[in-house]
């Protein structure tokens, strides 16, 4: 979701609980929010302003649970999508998953190339107990997952000094099937910073 798909989405709810939120604040939110469609963001901003009884603002963790919805039908099409991802990709190649919770279990788990590795019991234990356990806690927070998901070409290469551009290949959202080499892909994350986006737009919205 791009800031002013954010704008578009949120401040009408800020108005209407006439919360008077800082740049900084509204920052923040997006920081929250920002890994989900703005049309999701709608539907959960709905939500919330028809079956919420307070009139302050709502909080992150209350839009975020609006969002989510039923958790453990989440995580078991969270768990479809890495599985798909696993057999069309393997652990070879670099993968970003737009659900960055996904992400997050993968690299708790060890990192991308020990997940497609799993065999046996293993895998099944990761598939029936662990992956949804983590992915319930990590969707609360999807701000810090990892960038991408290195696969095995890549760390190999990196390693023994040389390649340095292979595709990370996308999963879930609009991109889902393209790439972007790594290079050019780690250049635009350490470049984006969603903080400095959304205040900037902010003051320039309210004319500061």
């Amino acid at each position: 979701m791009t800031t002013n798909e954010f704008y578009d989405v949120f401040m009408p709810i800020v108005e209407y609980y006439k919360a008077d939120l800082s740049p900084a604040v509204i920052a923040l939110y997006f920081e929250d929010l920002m890994d989900y469609e703005a049309s999701e963001l709608a539907a959960a901003l709905k939500l919330v302003k028809q079956t919420r009884k307070y009139p302050t603002m709502p909080t992150s963790a209350e839009i975020l649970e609006a969002l989510n919805g039923d958790e453990s039908a989440k995580a078991q099409k969270a768990l479809d999508e890495l599985v798909y991802a696993i057999g069309r990709y393997g652990p070879y190649r670099s993968v970003c998953f737009k659900d960055g919770a996904i992400m997050s279990v993968v690299r708790a788990r060890g990192g991308w190339v020990k997940v497609c590795n799993l065999e046996g019991q293993d895998w099944e234990n990761f598939k029936k107990w662990d992956f949804a356990k983590l992915y319930k806690i990590y969707a609360k927070t999807p701000q810090i997952c990892p960038d991408y998901l290195i696969g095995e070409s890549e760390a190999n290469n990196g390693f023994n000094g040389v390649g340095g551009n292979e595709p990370v290949y996308f999963i879930g959202g609009a991109n889902d099937g393209k790439f972007m080499g790594a290079a050019k892909f780690k250049a635009l994350t350490e470049q984006k910073s969603p903080i400095k986006a959304i205040v900037a737009g902010a003051i320039k919205r309210i004319g500061a």
